[in-house]
């Protein structure tokens, strides 16, 4: 379904230009979940939005079903791919009620039955039609994210690109909407592609994983692998080390040598 080789993001500044993403090459079957992983700035997001077409391409091929997104990006394109962002405080228009907010979408793309399409997708995605006149502000953040993802899901898309879903959630509001896309996944077959910065998170969704640092992908592997740590990568054996996280035995073991 997504076809990625030796893709190069190439951006202008002030002291020259510089390659946020260089030479990466993935590829996502029909129905697969594939993460990105990598710490803040290695070009996870850069990739997903050269998918959409935000991003300019300087080098490499990318196709999408059977668009090519860096030919003329035409109507059936938008339907077919679609993207929830990190920052639900930022994606929802704030003078947007939630039914004006999915019925744009529709309306742009000509698609009929808007009214019973709008509390179909709000009952999707755990919301009953109680929040279809809210605004923005009257949500709280998981709320609002499920509002995007209703947003994205409402024109039936065939791709669906997560960019950090879940980083701005609580940790408990962050495994609902968790398990509301895994849900989403199975019931409709989607293509995901899933960027997290997370390993925990991509191996709750994803089937495999690219790991990127400093706009290159350094290793690919299955999460059966990352979940057995057979990787090749120091910054990988770095990534799984740090999604521990916290461990007693060596706190209490510092707290014990300070004491000595």
């Amino acid at each position: 379904m997504i076809d990625v080789d030796a893709l190069t993001v190439r951006f202008r500044t002030r002291t020259g230009y510089f390659d946020a993403v260089r030479e990466a090459s993935f590829h996502v079957g029909a129905g697969e979940v594939f993460g990105l992983v990598g710490e803040s700035g290695s070009g996870k997001s850069t990739i997903l939005r050269a998918l959409t077409g935000l991003a300019p391409l300087a080098g490499g091929h990318m196709k999408i079903g059977s668009h090519g997104p860096g030919e003329k990006i035409d109507r059936s394109f938008r339907r077919d791919v679609q993207m929830v962002f990190q920052d639900p405080y930022g994606s929802l228009h704030p003078r947007f009620t939630v039914d004006r907010a999915l019925r744009e979408p529709l309306t742009i793309n000509g698609i009929d039955r808007q009214d019973e399409r709008i509390v179909d997708a709000l009952r999707e995605v755990g919301l009953g039609p109680a929040y279809r006149f809210r605004y923005p502000h009257q949500l709280s953040g998981g709320q609002r994210q499920r509002v995007a993802i209703a947003r994205a899901l409402i024109v039936e898309p065939r791709v669906l690109l997560l960019d950090e879903p879940t980083s701005a959630l609580d940790v408990s509001v962050q495994a609902e909407i968790l398990n509301l896309l895994r849900r989403l996944h199975r019931e409709r077959n989607l293509t995901m592609i899933l960027v997290s910065h997370n390993l925990a998170v991509v191996g709750f969704l994803c089937s495999r994983v690219a790991v990127m640092r400093n706009g290159e992908i350094v290793e690919q592997r299955d999460i059966a692998s990352i979940r057995a740590r057979q990787v090749e990568h120091e910054y990988t054996r770095n990534l799984l080390l740090a999604t521990t996280g916290y461990r007693r035995n060596a706190v209490q073991a510092t707290g014990t040598d300070a004491a000595l």
